[in-house]
């Protein structure tokens, strides 16, 4: 049975492909922005895309604070500039006990990507702290966006997903292998997130030097 995923900030790079691998598996998708022009647009974008699949899913639009409305899992594919000014437009539209997935990473772009220290260790941790009631995992971080929209190739690779609720945890490691050849490894808890956000900053580094923008990790 699929589930109601609502795609917060789900117009930019990592939303749509997500949208379109987990539409094609069954799940209900809403992509949200803060513009409802835009997400109409891009809706429309991804509705073609899964027509030109052989889908006969469609996802559905809105703001961000409506698409949580309809939602038992939220992911926040957001930039981390954008973080609390997102938390506080979904605040009141979330139920509590949502799972909520953090792929956001501390980064800023000064020339060259730069890791953001964070008081509470990661943007997870931040996230739990500023919404609590939600069962917040870390997940999807070292996912290349250009591997995902490449949808007639398997996307090779492993996700680490941290979280303290176990449940909340497995839904979301159920989702991830909903993508084939992606495999959900279970990172333990919500206090681990903060190494998954550092290393992605790393292999974004790493990408950039040898000019390769889709690396990812496999443990073996």
């Amino acid at each position: 049975m699929g589930r109601r995923i609502a795609l917060v900030g789900g117009t930019g790079n990592q939303g749509p492909p997500l949208a379109v691998r987990w539409a094609i598996s069954g799940n209900e998708i809403w992509i949200g922005s803060r513009s409802a022009e835009k997400a109409m647009k891009v809706a429309g974008e991804i509705n073609m895309i899964l027509k030109g699949l052989g889908s006969p899913s469609k996802v559905s639009y809105g703001l961000n604070r409506e698409v949580v409305r309809m939602a038992e899992i939220v992911v926040l594919t957001i930039p981390f500039e954008g973080l609390s000014s997102t938390i506080e437009d979904i605040r009141e539209g979330l139920r509590a006990g949502t799972i909520m997935v953090s792929p956001v990473v501390p980064c800023k772009f000064d020339g060259e990507p730069q890791l953001i220290r964070l008081d509470k260790g990661s943007v997870a941790e931040t996230v739990a702290e500023m919404l609590p009631g939600m069962r917040v995992v870390a997940a999807l971080h070292t996912v290349s966006s250009k591997r995902l929209e490449r949808y007639s190739t398997p996307v090779e690779g492993d996700v680490v997903v941290c979280g303290d609720d176990d449940q909340a945890k497995k839904v979301v490691m159920s989702l991830v292998e909903e993508i084939p050849n992606l495999r959900a490894l279970d990172g333990g808890g919500l206090e681990n997130a903060h190494m998954m956000e550092e290393i992605t900053v790393l292999l974004i580094k790493i990408g950039r030097i040898i000019k390769k923008r889709d690396l990812g990790i496999k443990i073996e």
